[in-house]
C-alpha cells in the first residue's frame, strides 16, 4: 500500500469513529428527533395535512370511495 492510501484510510477511520462516538453520546436526543417523540412539529405541511384533507372531504362527500 502506498502512503497516500494509508493516510486516507486513517482519516476515514477517524471520521467513522468520531461519528460513532457522537451517535453514542447523543443517542437519546437523536432517537427522539428521529421518532418525533420530543413533540416538536418539524414539517407543518405533512402533519397538518390530515385535518385539512378531512375538512375538504367533509365538504365533498362525493369524493369518498365507498
Amino acid at each position: 500500500m502506498s502512503t497516500v492510501t494509508i493516510v486516507v484510510v486513517a482519516i476515514w477511520n477517524a471520521l467513522l469513529l468520531t461519528a460513532l462516538a457522537a451517535a453514542i453520546r447523543w443517542r437519546k436526543r437523536m432517537l427522539e428527533w428521529i421518532t418525533g417523540l420530543d413533540g416538536l412539529n418539524r414539517n407543518v405541511w405533512e402533519t397538518a395535512g390530515d385535518d385539512r384533507w378531512a375538512a375538504f372531504l367533509a365538504d365533498h362527500p362525493e369524493l369518498i370511495d365507498r
